[in-house]
């Protein structure tokens, strides 16, 4: 039998080597990419990248992408944009892509023959895993004003995995979720999300108005190790003083 002295060592030592090979947090690239695309020439009109804190970004905290500004010639991109928690290394992991509106600038709309796709695409490769394996992945996507001739979607994904596609349109209901089982092979991970926007134009007296929310939650599990060990060790502990207490 295992005496008291020589279990508690090897029950620390599990909690500690469980803790020491928990990922530590890397360096984030925290991500917000625009572009416009032309579907009736097949070609990028205008691409746009933000990093968190960097130009074109006004909001000064980390974490929080926001942008006002022009997307090309033709579109005006605003709102409180993106935010990532991969800072705060919590769980769930959490990616959003807030209130977002694209208008068409000088209140001009697209000819009726053109058809348009703005993606909006957040990415963070920051995220950090309790552990190694099977995940949970939750995706949301509502929107609040889409013209009879618009299509909203929405994708999350792992490490480049996607999951489900959310669609929304005109009569579609105001918001849609998925939920998905992915694998978090590696950390950190990337964690992101596109929104794609196809647009048919309305004729030049109306202006263009899209606007959506999207949600990526990420729920990782802790590593077995640490929780066996963890849970074992009140028990290891009372073991010992039933023990001593039998002795005196």
């Amino acid at each position: 039998m295992i005496s008291c002295r020589k279990l508690m060592p090897v029950v620390a030592l599990l909690v500690g080597a469980a803790i020491l090979g928990a990922p530590a947090q890397a360096w984030a690239a925290f991500t917000l990419t625009l572009t416009d695309f032309n579907n009736n020439t097949s070609s990028v009109v205008a691409t746009t990248t933000i990093t968190d804190n960097g130009p074109g970004d006004s909001d000064p905290l980390t974490g929080r992408i926001s942008f006002n500004g022009a997307l090309g010639t033709e579109f005006l991109v605003q709102g409180d944009f993106a935010t990532s928690n991969s800072a705060n290394n919590v769980q769930p992991a959490r990616l959003t892509i807030n209130n977002t509106t694209i208008t068409s600038l000088d209140n001009v709309g697209l000819a009726v023959s053109q058809m348009r796709t703005i993606t909006v695409t957040v990415s963070d490769d920051g995220f950090t895993a309790p552990g190694i394996g099977p995940a949970g992945m939750e995706s949301r996507l509502s929107s609040t004003d889409l013209p009879n001739t618009a299509q909203v979607t929405f994708q999350s994904f792992v490490n480049g995995t996607g999951g489900t596609l959310l669609t929304l349109n005109n009569v579609s209901a105001a918001g849609v979720r998925a939920s998905d089982q992915v694998n978090i092979g590696t950390s950190p991970y990337t964690l992101s999300s596109v929104t794609t926007y196809t647009v048919q134009g309305q004729g030049l007296t109306t202006a263009l108005t899209l606007q959506s929310t999207g949600i990526t939650a990420v729920a990782v599990p802790a590593p077995a190790g640490l929780v066996l060990a963890l849970t074992g060790l009140p028990f290891a502990g009372l073991g010992c003083w039933l023990r001593r207490r039998r002795k005196a």
